[in-house]
C-alpha cells in the first residue's frame, strides 16, 4: 500500500474499530520516502509530498470498515534539562545547535536523545539534567525555505575577495 498523504490525528477521536500501529522511531518521522511493515505484518510504502511532510504520534495512515493503520513514535533514551534562565537555556541551545543534533520541547523542558559527547558536555559546565525514557513528538525546527537563496537578491558571487598580507 502507498501513502501520499494523512488525512487525519487519532489524538483527538473515540476509536471503535482495530488499530494496527506502525512503530516508527523519532529520526523516521520526518523522512518522506520509507518503505516500514506494520505489527500485524502489511507492507506500508510512504512517498509524502508538499504539505504532509511529516509523520505524528496518532497520524491514520490507512482506514477500512474494522481496522485503522496508526502512526506510533517509539520512545527513546533523552536527556532532558529543566528550562532554567534564558541565558542559560540560549548558551544550551547554541552548542545543540554547533553540534547539529536535534532539540525537541516537552512543558518546560528540553529534550534531547542521548548522546555521550553531549551528556559529558553538560557535566562539564555543570547543567542539571536527568536521563529518561521518552517519545520525542515536537521537534524545534529552523526552516528556510527551499528557493530561498534562489530569491536572495544580493549574492556574494563575484565580489573579489581581499586579504591583505
Amino acid at each position: 500500500m502507498i501513502i501520499t498523504e494523512i488525512t487525519r490525528n487519532i489524538k483527538n477521536e473515540v476509536v471503535s474499530k482495530r488499530c494496527d500501529l506502525l512503530i516508527i522511531e523519532w529520526y523516521e518521522s520526518t523522512k518522506r520516502i520509507q518503505r516500514l511493515r506494520t505489527e500485524e505484518g502489511m507492507d506500508i510504502a510512504f512517498k509524502l509530498l508538499g504539505n504532509t511532510s511529516q509523520l505524528h504520534d496518532g497520524d491514520i495512515l490507512y482506514e477500512d470498515a474494522d481496522k485503522m493503520v496508526v502512526i506510533a513514535i517509539r520512545a527513546c533514551d533523552v536527556i532532558c534539562i529543566e528550562m532554567l534562565n534564558f541565558l542559560e537555556i540560549a548558551f544550551i541551545s547554541c552548542e545543540i545547535g554547533n553540534r547539529h543534533l536535534p532539540l525537541f520541547v516537552e512543558g518546560n523542558e528540553l529534550l534531547i536523545p542521548f548522546e555521550r559527547t553531549m551528556k559529558s558536555w553538560l557535566d562539564k559546565q555543570g547543567i542539571p539534567y536527568t536521563l529518561a525514557s521518552r517519545q520525542l513528538l515536537r521537534q524545534l525546527n529552523a526552516h528556510v525555505d527551499a528557493n530561498y537563496h534562489r530569491r536572495l537578491k544580493s549574492s556574494t558571487k563575484g565580489i573579489p575577495l581581499f586579504i591583505k598580507a
